[in-house]
């Protein structure tokens, strides 16, 4: 089409006279009705919509129709990874637990064999926040919500009193023996556990207590499954572990054994040394055993030279055995032989597994919890080992609780006398 401006004046109407059409106006009556009707019919269209609206249930009428699904008591873990199983296996074969002494190099971080404690955490509330966001869109249908039974609060029951026939009185302090009647003291004093069932199982031991009483407090307040070891060099040993005791731990009492960096880092008076003949160690060792009462058994404390010599460890564990006690072998080197020992002449043992707390770090502290679980997973059972630094008490009051939702037994160290395999 061309442009306007170009066409001839007739067509573009030029010319001719215009017949303008006379204006019409509204007469105000008119223009009043008008508007009256339409405020009537928005009106009617807003009851209309209301009356459509209330016919929906509102979230209190959602609320109150909920049914509760409670046929399944246990409460469900967090999904694994995929990788789990692989993970888990590469924890079982991890490296023996590293040394106070820091003989051994850094082990070499695995996977997590589980998601974090955290990460468990912000999976399952995103998953009951996507529950919640389905549950609000489908509103014409019942709503079954499963409810994760609540943790059963487990009765604090004492330890046994320390018994008069299972101790003899030495000059060197109350030494345990075996009754009579053939009763051993780590099977007295220790907590009374159903037999296992399918959950792993892991056993916890906090060393070093004793000493400083902020942590001492701190580490008594733990689970009662935890197992609680005191030094010999405590100001108020009695008082400290008949707390412990009358709050359901077990407790052990830590054996301090030459390391190879001796005599630069010293573990204390009477520590037992491969350069001393057996009397003298035996010496050292009752002196050590009549610190204070109640005890399950004894956990060396370094010793990294001390573990590696059969000469030097057989009287010891001999003598360990024939007063009733359990030994722990922390392993503060791989070459250790204890354990291999305790179980030929059938001294009731444990082996730790891991310590939590080599890299006294939040994040570290968290990839051993991750790394145990795995172990436990993987094996069964598990037993690790932490110091009382604060950190280290910060996180295991964070993460136990968490254990048993993740399908995680803690159980006392008497729960593993030998049950685990030599390594």
């Amino acid at each position: 089409m061309s442009d306007p401006s170009e066409q001839p004046p007739e067509e573009r109407g030029e010319g001719r006279p215009v017949k303008r059409r006379p204006k019409r106006s509204v007469s105000p009556p008119a223009f009043a009705a008008v508007l009256l009707a339409l405020a009537i019919g928005g009106v009617l269209a807003w009851l209309a919509v209301s009356a459509d609206k209330s016919a929906l249930p509102t979230e209190e009428a959602i609320n109150a129709t909920l049914t509760v699904d409670l046929g399944d008591e246990d409460s469900e873990a967090p999904p694994e990874h995929e990788d789990a199983e692989d993970e888990a296996d590469s924890a079982a074969k991890s490296e023996p637990p590293q040394s106070d002494e820091h003989e051994a190099k850094t082990e070499t971080a695995h996977d997590a064999a589980v998601p974090s404690a955290k990460s468990a955490a912000d999976h399952a509330a995103t998953a009951e926040e996507d529950e919640q966001h389905g549950a609000k869109e489908d509103t014409t249908a019942t709503l079954k919500i499963p409810l994760v039974a609540p943790r059963t609060i487990k009765e604090v029951v004492a330890l046994a009193l320390p018994d008069p026939t299972l101790l003899q009185e030495t000059s060197r302090g109350a030494l345990p023996i075996i009754g009579p009647d053939g009763r051993e003291p780590w099977r007295e004093y220790g907590r009374k556990m159903p037999p296992a069932g399918d959950m792993p199982r892991l056993a916890i031991i906090v060393t070093g207590l004793g000493l400083s009483s902020a942590a001492t407090e701190t580490a008594i307040k733990l689970a009662k499954e935890v197992t609680l070891s005191f030094t010999p060099y405590g100001a108020d040993l009695e008082t400290d572990v008949a707390k412990a005791r009358g709050a359901g731990h077990e407790v052990l009492l830590d054996l301090p054994m030459e390391p190879i960096s001796y005599p630069a880092d010293d573990p204390g008076p009477h520590t037992l040394l491969t350069s001393l003949n057996p009397s003298d160690n035996i010496a050292r060792l009752e002196w050590l055993l009549g610190r204070f009462k109640g005890y399950v058994g004894v956990i060396n404390f370094m010793g990294s030279r001390f573990t590696v010599s059969p000469e030097s460890l057989r009287p010891i564990l001999h003598a360990l055995k024939e007063r009733g006690l359990m030994f722990v072998d922390s392993r503060s080197t791989s070459k250790s032989v204890a354990a291999g020992l305790a179980k030929q002449m059938g001294l009731p043992r444990a082996l730790n597994d891991r310590f939590l707390d080599h890299e006294p770090t939040r994040g570290a502290i968290d990839q051993s919890f991750a790394e145990a679980e795995g172990t436990a997973r993987a094996r069964g059972v598990a037993l690790v080992v932490a110091r009382p630094f604060p950190v280290t008490l910060e996180r295991l009051a964070a993460w136990l609780p968490m254990l048993e939702s993740r399908g995680i037994e803690i159980i006392p160290v008497t729960a593993l006398a030998d049950i685990q395999v030599n390594r």
